[in-house]
Order: structure tokens, then C-alpha cells, then sequence
């Protein structure tokens, strides 16, 4: 009779253990859950796709080369003016 309550103490010990660590496996998932659905909710904010970034740069360097261009036209003029007296 004591050999088969100390069989049923270390059986229920086993089990026991069995179930705090499948519950702290549960808890750990939980965590990877909400951080994943978070990183869902976060990421469209931070994150620019690739063909979003190439429209955007190609958009930024047309800008400066007009820029640019505007820029030498006036240069070339205020030359013109600067140094039509001279010739």
C-alpha cells in the first residue's frame, strides 16, 4: 500500500510538472501572438515597399534636374547681362 501511494505521489508530481510547463509553453505562444499581431498593426506605418521607394526617388531626381536646368538658364542670363558690355 505505500509503495503504491508513493508510485501515485510521483505520478501526480510528473503530471504536475507535465502541465505548469505546457502552461508556460501556452503563455509563451500567447506572447509570440501578440507581438506578431502588433508588428502587423506597426508595420504598414514604418515599412515603404521597394517599388514605392523607386517611384518616389525617380520623382525626387526629376525635380532636382528641373531644378537644375531652371537654374543654369538664369546663370547662363545673369552671365549674358554680366558680360554683354565687355565684348
Amino acid at each position: 500500500m505505500t509503495m503504491l501511494g508513493i508510485n501515485l505521489a510521483m505520478v501526480r508530481s510528473v503530471l504536475d510538472r507535465h502541465h505548469q510547463a505546457t502552461q508556460r509553453e501556452s503563455e509563451r505562444w500567447q506572447e509570440i501572438e501578440r507581438g506578431l499581431f502588433e508588428l502587423r498593426a506597426v508595420l504598414p506605418l514604418e515599412y515603404v515597399r521597394r517599388e514605392d521607394w523607386i517611384r518616389f526617388g525617380g520623382t525626387l531626381d526629376a525635380k532636382l534636374d528641373a531644378l537644375r536646368e531652371e537654374m543654369r538658364e538664369e546663370i547662363s542670363g545673369v552671365k549674358e547681362r554680366l558680360y554683354a558690355g565687355r565684348n
